[in-house]
């Protein structure tokens, strides 16, 4: 069962991680003419991953799990739509946007970095403890955008902290799997 739980974790990490890269590149490189439709994509992807998640709910098992993420997909198609007829006050939903999605994937690299890492029995485990929080801390920092005025000097912050979320992936990635047991067997 456990092995499962991991081969999952293993999977969600790689594409993960890969998605941040390319966000973060695509942040990074996109010259400041092109700030608008980036922004629009953005809100077209949320709407999608929304949709697709409500149709999931529907068409699967009705658990307590299934529940809590219809209702993420619907506060995401609600984000998505909010994304799209904000033309004034993109800087604070990015800044939310962003800023909670850098602080649940510190808290899920927390999670990992305690019940995973440090119970195989990695040396390093306590690095990615040190990355996930300074994750969270990025998070809040973006959440209250205290430097940053302009759209386009934003867009790149949040592309380089995308591209440092990725790199606190690849690190989970690597210190929690393969996990060895001492005992030989796990279960």
């Amino acid at each position: 069962m456990i092995i499962q739980a991991l081969d999952k974790i293993k999977q969600q990490t790689i594409i993960s991680s890969l998605l941040l890269m390319i966000v973060g590149l695509l942040m990074l490189i996109i010259p400041v003419r092109h700030d608008a439709i980036l922004v629009e994509v953005l809100g077209y992807v949320i709407l999608l991953l929304g949709g697709s998640m409500i149709w999931d709910f529907i068409s699967g098992k009705k658990k307590l799990s299934s529940w809590i993420l219809f209702a993420a997909a619907l506060l995401l198609v609600v984000l998505g739509i909010f994304i799209l007829i904000s033309d004034d006050d993109i800087l604070t939903v990015l800044s939310v946007l962003f800023g909670v999605l850098l602080i649940i994937d510190g808290l899920h690299s927390t999670v990992h970095a305690w019940m995973y890492a440090r119970r195989s029995g990695k040396k390093w485990w306590w690095l990615l403890l040190i990355l996930s929080i300074s994750l969270m801390v990025a998070g809040v920092v973006i959440l209250n955008n205290p430097w940053w005025r302009t759209e386009h000097s934003f867009v790149k912050v949040i592309g380089g902290v995308l591209l440092y979320a990725a790199a606190v992936g690849i690190v989970r990635l690597i210190l929690v799997w393969p996990i060895r047991s001492k005992q030989g067997a796990l279960g």
